[in-house]
């Protein structure tokens, strides 16, 4: 505008100076000189003056009101975007690409004894009925190193990638995750141990929570692949310690005692529901995993999958090529949670169809099995004495009861199912307090009750308190209770005894760095009652601590015989540990 303003009294200033010679070449020339001057000056005049139209109209133009808005779209048409922001550039593909990737990488130096230093096994009678009488100690007791260990240890580590894609002319999305548990602390490998044979390989791509599916705002998500069941990861937030020494997956959940979780493990082929927050209060989870086995007893994989169902490989432990130490057919799991402030609530279920035991017969120690046994061949319907035979047959020289090789059972066969309800309240101070109660059970026939130590009730209290703000102390205490029987095969099992109840202590430590990083130090004391073995390990640690000693079999005579189990062992570990997250 400052330009504009000044032209005008540019342009008179101009033609005063060019009046002012005009009149002073008057003086000095003559006639013909003079109008030759006017005819200049009358140009350039005209020049002048069209020079001024041409900025007026320009000052004009600059000073003119904004244009009129544009008309308002059509109803139905949807918000109008304004041009800054349609001409916005969208956010790089490579960094939106990056945003997908996540993961948890979790290292621990752990020293660990397990307890059975000082205990005895004892000769009792194979059958009969009680009590039993022991004929004094057996010849062979602890075998190898079973006091203090170090290890180091990766513990649920994951790798993972999550992305959606908004699926044209719908309101659905549709989703994908994909994972990897990295090793760490050991080369990735089949996940084999001298206790436990697995055809499973962590550290490959896939193992994990790994689905494909669809997700909408109002209706929940819909998911297709392996995943750990809604029945654990409802009362994942009550359990301060997991992944680490004394794990709440010691006891809840867990039906044997080992380093299974049969009712908080990884279910493959699964399909399931997750329902969005009803009301801001209520949500459900809903899974199926379909059994699909071709045989009616699960005694193979199900299709598709690399273990048996019930984990391991066909023949984990030196027995027959079989699943029957724990594969079950379709499995079924569902939880109800409600969240309001700082309470939360969830009750969740889940079965196990069919699940096959018939292996808990081979190298059996118990009276109650001995009996059946003692009957005759052939003659008791409970065993299978048809496969024993069979075996016998093949490998006269090593199949023998004298070695261990004693006929499976043939109805060890039923329906595996678990109930909880947890309850967990945050105060406002940074306190939480939480509490499970857990009811196991395995449906069986009266007649092998004896052998049942799937069924008993479970209990968890735990407490977090954040005395620092980046400072925690947690406690925590699981209880198994007993159970109506015991398959026996504990080296030091003890027909007398049938208080197999047991007790887990575990206290923690953790510094979170920033808001990535945190280190922990942690402890966990497991004491086992008679006959039972619960271990200080299990709950997805890359190093787990059982209640076997150091026997190991140096090949495969199905007989079972292998590393010895101890009832009652007193498992005892520290932990310190690293754990980020991305």
């Amino acid at each position: 505008m400052l330009k504009f303003k000044l032209a005008k009294p540019m342009l008179v200033a101009l033609a005063a100076c060019a009046a002012s010679v005009a009149f002073n070449g008057i003086v000095f020339a003559d006639d013909a000189q003079t109008q030759a001057l006017k005819d200049q000056m009358r140009i350039m005049q005209q020049q002048m003056q069209e020079m001024q139209k041409q900025i007026e109209a320009l000052s004009k133009q600059k000073a003119a009101p904004p244009a009129a808005a544009p008309p308002a779209p059509p109803a139905g048409a949807g918000p109008s975007v304004p041009k800054a922001a349609k001409e916005a550039p969208a956010e790089p593909k490579f960094e939106q690409y990056l945003k997908g990737f996540y993961g948890t990488l979790d290292v621990s130096f752990d020293d660990v004894t397990k307890g059975i230093r000082g205990l005895t096994a004892y000769a009792y009678p194979g059958s009969g009925s009680p009590p039993y009488v022991s004929s004094g100690p057996k010849g062979t007791q602890i075998v190898g190193s079973v006091g203090w260990l170090g290890d180091l240890s990766t513990n649920k580590s994951v790798l993972g990638y999550r992305g959606s894609h908004k699926i044209d002319g719908s309101s659905f999305d549709f989703i994908y995750q994909i994972e990897v548990q990295p090793a760490i602390t050991s080369a990735p490998g089949a996940s084999t141990s001298y206790t436990a044979q697995s055809n499973v390989t962590k550290a490959a791509i896939g193992y994990g929570d790994s689905f494909v599916g669809l997700s909408n705002n109002k209706w929940g998500k819909l998911k297709i692949g392996t995943t750990y069941s809604p029945y654990k990861k409802s009362t994942d937030r009550m359990n301060p310690f997991s992944g680490m020494l004394g794990d709440y997956s010691v006891v809840m959940g867990n039906t044997g005692g080992d380093n299974r979780v049969e009712f908080g493990t990884r279910l493959d082929h699964s399909i399931w529901y997750e329902s969005p927050k009803m009301g801001g209060l209520f949500s459900f989870d809903l899974l199926v995993s379909p059994g699909a086995n071709r045989t009616y007893d699960n005694v193979v994989q199900s299709a598709g999958s690399p273990d048996c169902s019930g984990g391991n490989q066909p023949g984990s432990g030196n027995l027959p090529l079989n699943c029957d130490d724990g594969g079950f057919g379709t499995a079924y799991s569902a939880d109800l949670k409600f969240e309001y402030g700082g309470f939360y609530a969830t009750t969740a279920w889940e079965l196990h169809h069919h699940t096959n035991r018939n292996s808990d017969g081979i190298g059996a120690n118990a009276p109650g099995y001995g009996n059946l046994v003692n009957e005759g061949n052939g003659v008791s319907p409970l065993l299978d004495w048809n496969q024993y035979n069979l075996y016998a047959a093949q490998y006269p020289t090593i199949v023998t009861a004298g070695n261990g090789f004693t006929p499976p059972y043939l109805a060890d066969i039923g329906d595996e199912w678990a109930v909880k309800a947890g309850v967990q309240y945050t105060f406002d101070f940074g306190l939480a307090i939480s509490g499970i109660y857990e009811w196991l059970k395995r449906d069986l026939p009266p007649a092998l009750q004896f052998q049942n130590e799937r069924t008993r009730m479970g209990t968890w209290f735990a407490a977090t308190y954040d005395f620092t703000p980046k400072d925690n102390f947690s406690v925590g205490w699981a209880h198994a209770g007993a159970t109506p029987g015991d398959p026996g095969g504990q080296h030091n099992y003890n027909p007398n005894n049938t208080q197999n109840q047991a007790n887990m202590y575990t206290i923690a430590w953790k510094h979170r760095f920033d808001k990535n990083l945190y280190g922990y130090l942690d402890a966990a004391d497991t004491v086992n009652d008679g006959n039972a073995h619960y271990d200080i390990g299990a709950g997805g640690r890359g190093v787990t601590t059982d209640c076997h000693d150091g026997t190991n079999t140096v090949f495969n005579d199905y007989s079972s015989a292998g590393p010895t189990t101890w009832g009652g062992c007193h498992e005892i570990g520290v932990s310190v540990g690293m754990n980020y997250k991305f």
